[in-house]
């Protein structure tokens, strides 16, 4: 098996083998993905509501973070959190204010959130 980048002649994307076992490949994955909540590719992100509004559960998994696309940081796109919940409803509630043409795929994922993050419900 090879262990250097190959390209998938396919799609043109870089890939390589995966090597040793599950365990190993997601640590890989844990340490290329993004755990900076205002990175464009955060790997908490719930669901984008429309182009300008996402929803991220923080890094420690205590609240869902509404955020909206401002400008951007090194050529990619960087978010703020405009609000912080720990309720489904108040999360629905302000995503519905802010987004006047909220992706319908974005409020199933609102709706299919338990109750409250963090704790019982």
């Amino acid at each position: 098996m090879r262990t250097d980048h190959e390209v998938d002649r396919d799609n043109g994307h870089n890939v390589r083998p995966l090597e040793g076992n599950f365990d190993s490949a997601c640590a890989e994955f844990r340490t290329a993905a993004n755990f900076h909540e205002t990175a464009d590719t955060y790997a908490g992100v719930m669901c984008h509501l429309c182009p300008r509004h996402r929803v991220i559960a923080c890094k420690d998994g205590l609240q869902w973070i509404l955020q909206r696309r401002d400008g951007q940081r090194a050529g990619r796109p960087r978010w703020t959190g405009v609000g912080y919940f720990r309720t489904r409803n108040a999360l629905i509630a302000v995503s519905r204010a802010l987004c006047k043409r909220m992706d319908p795929n974005g409020m199933a994922m609102l709706v299919a959130l338990p109750g409250m993050i963090g704790g019982d419900q």
